[in-house]
């Protein structure tokens, strides 16, 4: 594992449609000031991919892909305009270069090859095969790209759905703008989601069971540090979810990994024992599993830049019902001494701290253990939580001084033996 430090980013034209709720705006909008990359031990070594990361950073500084001061402003008479979506803006911001699914205007006019100013549309109101400037006070400037495909293969009869259009030079986040450099050596991956699997500490031979696994990145984790010894059952409800897991075992070459379409809210099954249940696959009878990851569903408040939010306070306040429901069954289905992780992509203490609060007070048989290795800050102040337990936890959030990262919680639970 390691990281790519960049300046940070600034954005103040963020929408948070969430009413009487504090977010740190300002935190939320800025791109994270690391990239991080989690290399696959079982193939190659960490120095090793650093160097090819290196070597490759080189090559492009020689075609002036540094961010320079003259380059953070749009040259706004000289060159042409690209007007991207607020998801694809984002993940420009993180490095990725812009696919042809994200472009939503290219002025008449613009030629291959073309060094062009992108920008972000805040409103959603730039329609698809705009040909003119596109004008707007809530259009943010993204950096400079060199454009890849004109304007019929974008927004033609047949049209690409895929490939990059544009080929980013800098950004104003100031990543090095490399697009995703994974292979069957490497993973692009935020560091909490690293971290996260490393918390939960999969040991060969263990069975163990993640229960919302879409799109794969933990689950392969969690097969490369057993060493792809054991059995790992991964869940998901969505069909075509589970498609992107599949694609990941088969690249990565994992022989341990079950893969099912399965909602896991329904994953535990009292009816079930020892007698009735012979195989392994959901729906899974009662202290089934070594450990359990349960990255749960959530608001994604912490997958920074955001750009724009159109998430209700309605929308928000449905989380929990969902975690705690996944909770219950966590519980029953893990063996006495197993290992539960809990963990969020968002910073809301109601998916958060007062979800762990709950579940201490709902399971009498769970107790907290120190979610090592700790590499953000400790958890906020929570009713049902002690100064002790909020050590216990993690959060990566505004507070965190080691790693800028995304927002992400994390919390380890232990079953007690009887």
């Amino acid at each position: 594992m390691f990281y790519l430090k960049s300046p940070f980013f600034h954005c103040p034209l963020v929408e948070l449609q969430l009413s009487k709720r504090n977010f740190d705006l300002t935190w939320l909008c800025m791109a994270p000031s690391i990239t991080t990359y989690r290399v696959n031990l079982l193939q190659t070594s960490t120095e090793c991919y650093k160097e090819y990361v290196k070597n490759l950073l080189k090559g492009l500084l020689c075609i002036g892909s540094v961010p320079t001061p003259e380059t953070l402003k749009p040259s706004v008479r000289e060159q042409r305009e690209i007007i991207v979506d607020g998801c694809c803006g984002a993940a420009v911001l993180r490095g990725a270069h812009i696919y042809a699914v994200g472009v939503l205007a290219m002025e008449s006019g613009t030629k291959l090859h073309d060094i062009v100013n992108v920008y972000a549309d805040l409103t959603g109101k730039c329609k698809k095969g705009t040909n003119v400037r596109f004008d707007s006070d809530r259009k943010v400037y993204l950096g400079q790209g060199r454009v890849l495909m004109q304007r019929y293969q974008l927004f033609g009869a047949s049209g690409a759905k895929t490939g990059i259009a544009v080929e980013m030079l800098n950004t104003v986040s100031g990543v090095p703008s490399i697009g995703d450099l994974s292979s069957a050596k490497a993973l692009l991956q935020n560091l909490p989601s690293i971290v996260c699997v490393r918390v939960l500490n999969p040991q060969k031979n263990e069975i163990i069971l993640d229960m919302c696994a879409a799109p794969g990145n933990k689950t392969t984790h969690i097969a490369e540090l057993m060493q792809d010894k054991g059995l790992i059952l991964a869940l998901d409800k969505t069909v075509n979810r589970i498609a992107l897991i599949e694609e990941k075992i088969k690249k990565y070459k994992f022989n341990s990994i079950n893969v099912y379409a399965y909602d896991a809210t329904k994953s535990f099954d009292g009816k079930l024992n020892s007698e009735t249940a012979n195989d392994i696959k959901p729906p899974f009878k009662a202290e089934t599993f070594d450990r359990i990851l349960l990255d749960a569903p959530c608001s994604g408040l912490g997958n920074r830049p955001i750009l724009v939010v159109k998430t209700t306070a309605k929308m928000l306040d449905s989380y929990p019902r969902i975690q705690r429901k996944l909770i219950n069954n966590a519980v029953a289905l893990l063996k006495p001494g197993g290992c539960l992780v809990y963990s969020t992509c968002s910073i809301t203490t109601s998916e958060n701290e007062e979800i762990v609060a709950w579940a201490l007070a709902q399971h009498s048989d769970l107790e907290l253990e120190e979610a090592v290795p700790i590499m953000g800050s400790r958890a906020l102040p929570c009713q049902g939580l002690t100064e002790r337990q909020r050590g216990m936890l993690q959060r990566f959030s505004p507070d965190a001084k080691k790693f800028d990262t995304v927002g992400f919680f994390i919390a380890k639970f232990v079953k007690k033996p009887i």
